[in-house]
């Protein structure tokens, strides 16, 4: 009991001093009161007085115009802030801090009453709406050299008009963060403080695969306020860290919220950045977030404190330990891809992976160590399975692991892990990981597993693994595509792969007696298989 309370209590104490709430303001390009349109982002409020939200929500004003000009630098202009138009601020209800007995009997009467099939004082239907004024707007430089370096590819916050300056736009807001003063007839108080104090009580962002909880507004709608998404940390990027990637399942109007650690008692430690985006035409399945103890730290000109100590350990370590020891990043000119080792330099990847390898060489990447391979088979173009088998020096790779394959079929509804390369720094491999998504089998059939792992290039001849009662991993199958409209365009959550039964012992017999003549049956010429992976197009919209 002592224990629960306890939770409770920190539960408590943790929604007082943090808690997400909508902002918004309202604009009219033209003046026209019949015009007029509201602006909306999630944020984070603390300290009763502050809320820190996303610099997205500035993306109508002109005075962006001013914010893309200063270069990094903060604006101090007062000219700049006196035109801001006036903040909203929207939140749940208030919570009592200690038991109210006239609260209990105002409940008692309610169960009582004959109409009882809504229950009108639900918190849902109780929101505060506070004012205040925008005080502070800073870009983060860290966030700024991760877009980039990483990120300068990317379509950002993708909608209707024109896609070339609303990218422009949304990349040069992603690194800005924005501070309002819920107490705004008081000018004078030096903003440095309250993010001092926000930094007191954020933490270092937690390891990758642990779990997160996303608190947000999606659209802007008051119905979805501050409603909860949960998903994985699926890949860190830079060392500090400057951006870690998430498949929580967020959406427009999201960025600014906060992000919490597992559990009542999660910390919070980082802010939505990106919700939405595009890149080599296909949807960005996973959400950026930033670690708030890197982007303060920055700002308040102090070392935070996860620089100099490892990021904390996920519950999870030695199965990625494990992925990242069998997962091979596959390139091939400007085409890479995942691949799965199978010993002995042994390398499976998927055939379109490595279509151009008679005019470029094939080099692999994996635990600091970079080598070439050749080609030993390779599935013809435009059939199923889509396969290669790649081989190289194995005295390079010693500190692979040989993957472990299951016995038994995918089942459909049971979870699992996908691992690949959508997203690396050209000029730092050395620090390579693949990126680790979870979900579960939509549909499995022998020759096609459908996952709803968030799959995007990169992850082609990646492994799809099952998650072990002995907290190991054996691999289910080979993702080779997601799905695809007629437009061109890619859904992350939608995806397939090759069963590993459905050719794993064909490559292990060519691994002993070096026989490609049986290789070849591998391209499975039923009928039926072959117009499975052509996604049958006289039955499906895709």
């Amino acid at each position: 009991m002592i224990a629960e309370g306890m939770k409770q209590l920190h539960a408590f104490n943790r929604t007082m001093a943090v808690e997400g709430v909508m902002v918004s303001y309202n604009y009219s390009e033209d003046g026209e009161l019949a015009n007029i349109l509201t602006v909306a982002a999630s944020g984070i409020k603390f300290s009763n007085r502050w809320v820190l939200t996303h610099g997205s929500i500035l993306s109508p004003l002109k005075q962006v115009n001013a914010i893309q000009n200063a270069k990094g630098k903060p604006i101090l202009s007062d000219e700049f802030y006196d035109n801001l138009p006036e903040i909203h601020v929207t939140c749940e209800k208030e919570q009592s801090k200690a038991p109210n007995l006239y609260e209990g009997v105002e409940r008692l009467s309610r169960e009582r009453s004959l109409d009882n099939d809504a229950d009108d004082e639900h918190s849902s239907y109780q929101i505060r709406v506070l004012t205040g004024r925008i005080c502070h707007v800073w870009q983060c430089p860290i966030l700024e050299r991760c877009v980039a370096d990483i990120l300068y590819s990317w379509t950002v916050g993708y909608r209707d008009g024109d896609i070339e300056k609303q990218t422009q736009l949304g990349k040069a807001l992603l690194s800005v963060f924005v501070l309002v003063d819920l107490e705004s007839e008081n000018r004078g108080l030096k903003t440095l403080r309250p993010l001092s104090e926000l930094f007191d009580m954020v933490r270092p962002p937690p390891g990758r695969g642990s779990t997160v909880e996303v608190h947000s507004t999606p659209f802007g709608c008051e119905v979805f306020l501050n409603a909860v998404t949960r998903g994985t940390v699926c890949g860190v990027v830079g060392k500090r860290p400057s951006l870690l990637l998430t498949d929580a399942a967020t959406a427009l109007g999201s960025e600014g919220g906060p992000v919490f650690t597992e559990g009542p008692t999660g910390s919070l430690w980082g802010a939505v950045v990106c919700s939405v985006s595009w890149w080599r035409g296909e949807w960005v399945g996973l959400t950026l977030t930033a670690p708030l103890v890197s982007v303060l730290a920055a700002k308040l000109r102090v070392t935070p404190p996860a620089i100099n100590r490892p990021m904390p350990t996920s519950p999870h370590k030695e199965i990625l330990d494990r992925i990242d020891k069998t997962t091979v990043l596959v390139r091939c000119g400007a085409a890479w891809g995942a691949g799965l080792y199978l010993g002995g330099g042994y390398v499976v990847t998927c055939a379109h992976v490595v279509k151009n390898y008679g005019t470029y060489k094939i080099s692999l990447y994996c635990q600091g160590v970079k080598e070439t391979a050749i080609v030993r088979y390779k599935t013809a173009d435009d059939k199923a399975y889509d396969l290669a088998l790649l081989y190289t020096n194995p005295q390079y790779w010693n500190q692979l692991i040989p993957a472990e394959f299951a016995d038994e079929p995918a089942e459909k509804g049971e979870s699992v892990l996908a691992a690949g390369y959508p997203y690396f720094n050209e000029t730092n491999l050395e620090d390579l990981k693949p990126t680790v998504t979870s979900g579960h089998i939509n549909n499995a059939s022998p020759s096609m597993i459908q996952t709803s792992c968030c799959v995007q290039s990169g992850f082609s001849g990646g492994p799809i693994f099952r998650l072990t009662k002995t907290n190991s991993v054996e691999v289910l199958g080979i993702i080779v595509s997601n799905a695809k409209t007629e437009t061109g365009a890619c859904y992350p959550y939608i995806n397939m792969a090759v069963p590993t039964r459905a050719f794993i012992h064909l490559l292990h017999n060519f691994m002993q007696d070096k026989d490609a003549g049986k290789l070849r049956i591998i391209e499975n010429d039923k009928e039926i298989v072959q117009s499975q992976w052509r996604l049958m197009p006289y039955r499906s919209k895709i």
